[in-house]
């Protein structure tokens, strides 16, 4: 709001002197300072920042000097040094608001796409559980497929579902949310920093891939998880270790057998899945 009240002000001010400015010089002579005017305007938005300011400075002091040595030149007297004086404040006025201005929408742009960026990454991170989103974790996921298939290396993916009602230590009540954040922040702390990958794939399921991985190495990796649960006071782990369920990744049997596990345990009654492997 701030930021659109200093942007329509400066074009007022524009809009004023380019007014007062026709009232000065004929109007032929205006028209062509409002050329010069725009297209200084159209650099100052293409420059940085710096060379823009530079450029805006190097336009005044040329503007000045030329006004000095003309009334050198012709010797104007004092009421025509004045009208020159006053003429060149409003053409000088005009090009520092349109510096300025140029400058307002730039860090305007600036932030705007700094915003994009800050969206388009909270959109591969569920921000409740500071895990990938579900269509993060199934892209990322289906690379890894291809990639194991192709080195014949083997994968396990592990499951973790939720039940609706859960209470911590003293009998205290959890929601859904505060476990899956617990959940989620200590498999990430289990795994492999830029290799494995953990997600949210429904609102009641967490997923842990791990790479280049057999079922013995998914047990280490759950007895870390497990370790790491009872450093915590807010769940019992023991009761968190029932929620997991172990599961080979189809690598061979190609990407629609790895879909259609996501989506069995992604499902709505994901907690009543038969834990076929944990």
């Amino acid at each position: 709001m701030k930021r659109s009240v200093s942007v329509a002000v400066l074009t007022l001010i524009q809009l004023m002197l380019a007014v007062w400015l026709a009232m000065l010089v004929p109007v032929g002579v205006a028209w062509l300072v409002l050329a010069a005017a725009a297209l200084l305007y159209g650099l100052f938005l293409f420059l940085s920042p710096l060379r823009s300011f530079t450029l805006l400075v190097a336009v005044i002091l040329l503007h000045a000097f030329s006004a000095v040595a003309q009334g050198w030149k012709f010797g104007w007297d004092v009421g025509t040094q004045f009208q020159s004086i006053v003429l060149q404040l409003v053409v000088l006025g005009l090009a520092a608001a349109s510096w300025a201005q140029a400058a307002e929408l730039r860090r305007w742009a600036r932030q705007y796409e700094e915003a994009q960026r800050q969206i388009a990454a909270l959109r591969k991170m569920d921000e409740a559980v500071s895990v990938l989103s579900a269509n993060e974790f199934k892209d990322r996921l289906k690379a890894i497929v291809v990639s194991l298939r192709r080195r014949n290396e083997p994968g396990v993916i592990i499951f973790v579902s939720i039940p609706s009602h859960v209470f911590g230590f003293g009998g205290r009540r959890y929601t859904p949310e505060a476990v899956l954040q617990v959940v989620g922040e200590t498999a990430l702390a289990s795994v492999r920093d830029q290799f494995d990958i953990v997600g949210r794939i429904s609102p009641s399921t967490i997923a842990i891939v791990l790479q280049r991985c057999d079922r013995e190495g998914a047990h280490r990796a759950l007895r870390r998880f497990h370790w790491l649960l009872l450093r915590q006071r807010r769940l019992r782990a023991d009761a968190v270790m029932s929620w997991v369920c172990v599961e080979d990744l189809s690598v061979f049997q190609g990407w629609p057998a790895v879909e259609a596990l996501l989506e069995e345990f992604g499902a709505d009654d994901a907690v009543s899945v038969r834990r076929r492997g944990g």
